[in-house]
């Protein structure tokens, strides 16, 4: 047998006793050239005296195996093709935010980590914040928070200008990348733009609403700069565009680098203070004063410095959120604050007296679930507390909250929500919460004697805590006029400085002694 082209049989040489053995059909295709799989056959000349039926029918079986391959392969680019669109897409969701579609903190990280290396002369990264996105959130819901997200994001998208990449890190935080900052006014101007922008006005769910934005620039990358470090920067002077009065826009300059290094140094000398424990409790009392009876202290944290200085203490506690240490802190001021607390007890407190507790300013929902709060207090008669909790406090987690606070309720504690009034969330917080007293902020406080709105506020809450059945306080009063006035508005239960300082654990013992005798006699300290 010999083969010239051993793919397709289109004709057969053969002697004709040979064909006679043939079916019909194919006895007239074959006699006749014809293709037995249906296509232009190329010439293959078979020579044979036997086995013609076996030859043909091989040829067939090898020519369909080869069409069931092609089919096979066929299907395998599709189905590659499928893969390789499933994976873009993939690649895609991974690295944007699906809000607003700019680049997630993944994608936007890896795309500063390429412009770092890659980069032949200066960048910026632009760090900016809606300016008091939260209170929009709170008054009109999260729905038009996603709302104001999304607009935002497509503004910020039509401004850029080539060469920059826009990102949302979460939240209302938003950086944009410039691949070119040779020009420091350029990379200015630009922000400008952005704010301009961000600052026309919208419709949210039915209401014209105006937003503002802060925007922290930071100049690399700078020796050893990483993506972290460089949006870190950034960041920090977002934070003093803030504090200058919002809708600015800062540079991050050496004066801002120097000071994060303070920061930070402080910060870990506040975490070594703690578990030296040379951050302590003072206390500092609270007084009846239509009555002027003593009738409780609130436990204070307060750093002694090396140097025999005490650390002021509103800074220590912004150093201590920042740190993210705030539920370490308290955690070690009741452990020294409870022998004091049980001592003091001993002693004989006045009738009814408590200490107020402020639980940590933000607590992680993981705090109210696995029974940290309650630690705070072990070994404690719940019935001489009255714990401050705030707002943000409870946010990540209201009903794990609530169910907490219950429960030291049951056991005799009661439950004051700090810095009523400031916002309309603390408010809603009321009908949530399950409260004894609500505290009239320190900033109405501060202004009731001067501003008639402040004074209008107060009245309203301490009217509000009457229907609600709830006692109402005062904190930060510092003159006669003011203590007067909340008087005159049905508070009576005060603490500040007009009547008190802050004093060590020995200091309340002595007053304590003070007003035992003085009821004694029924005269008042006040």
């Amino acid at each position: 047998m010999s083969l010239r082209q051993p793919t397709h049989v289109v004709s057969l040489v053969t002697p004709t006793k040979h064909l006679s053995r043939t079916e019909p059909c194919r006895r007239e295709q074959i006699s006749q050239g014809g293709s037995l799989t249906g296509r232009k056959p190329r010439v293959l000349t078979v020579v044979l005296s036997f086995g013609v039926l076996l030859a043909v029918g091989a040829l067939v079986h090898a020519d369909r195996r080869r069409r069931q391959a092609l089919d096979r392969v066929e299907r395998l680019e599709a189905d590659h093709s499928r893969i390789t669109h499933a994976h873009r897409n993939l690649v895609h969701v991974a690295a944007h935010d699906s809000m607003t579609g700019l680049l997630n903190r993944g994608g936007l990280t890896e795309r500063l980590e390429r412009t770092l290396s890659e980069a032949t002369g200066p960048i910026a990264v632009m760090f900016m914040d809606i300016d008091r996105f939260k209170s929009i959130n709170d008054s009109l819901g999260h729905g038009a928070g996603d709302q104001l997200l999304q607009v935002m994001g497509r503004r910020i998208t039509a401004i850029l200008p080539e060469g920059c990449t826009a990102g949302r890190l979460g939240g209302d935080e938003f950086v944009v990348v410039m691949d070119d900052a040779t020009d420091l006014n350029r990379v200015v101007a630009v922000a400008e733009r952005l704010t301009r922008s961000i600052g026309e006005p919208l419709e949210l769910v039915g209401r014209l609403v105006r937003v503002s934005a802060s925007v922290g620039i930071a100049i690399g990358p700078d020796q050893d700069d990483t993506p972290s470090s460089i949006i870190g920067f950034a960041n920090a002077a977002l934070h003093r565009a803030k504090e200058g009065g919002r809708d600015r826009i800062e540079v991050f300059t050496a004066d801002v680098r120097a000071e994060m290094q303070r920061r930070a140094q402080e910060e870990r000398a506040l975490r070594r203070s703690i578990d030296a424990g040379d951050v302590v409790p003072f206390f500092q009392p609270e007084f009846d004063a239509g009555t002027g009876r003593l009738i409780g202290a609130e436990v204070l944290a307060r750093w002694l410095r090396d140097d025999g200085s005490i650390a002021n203490a509103a800074e220590m506690l912004t150093m201590a959120e920042d740190a993210s240490t705030l539920e370490r802190l308290t955690s070690v001021i009741m452990q020294q604050a409870r022998p004091v607390i049980r001592r003091l007890s001993a002693l004989g407190l006045p009738a009814g007296f408590r200490f107020r507790v402020n639980l940590p300013h933000r607590c992680t929902p993981r705090a109210w679930r696995d029974g940290q709060i309650q630690s705070f207090f072990s070994g404690i008669d719940a019935t001489m507390l009255t714990l401050d909790i705030y707002e943000a406090a409870v946010l990540g987690d209201v009903v794990g909250a609530s169910g907490v606070l219950t429960d030291l309720r049951r056991q005799g504690a009661r439950v004051c929500l700090e810095d009523a009034g400031r916002g309309g969330a603390a408010l809603s917080m009321i009908r949530t919460l399950p409260l004894d007293e609500i505290r009239v902020d320190r900033q109405h406080v501060d202004a009731l004697t001067s501003h008639p709105n402040d004074r209008a506020v107060v009245r309203a809450m301490v009217q509000l805590a009457r229907d609600l059945g709830l006692a109402v306080s005062a904190d930060g009063v510092e003159t006669g006029p003011q203590a007067d006035a909340l008087l005159a508005l049905g508070c009576t239960t005060h603490q500040g400085h007009l009547y008190a300082r802050p004093m060590t654990a020995s200091a309340l013992e002595d007053l304590v002694l003070r007003h035992a005798v003085q009821d004694v006699s029924g005269g008042s300290m006040l």
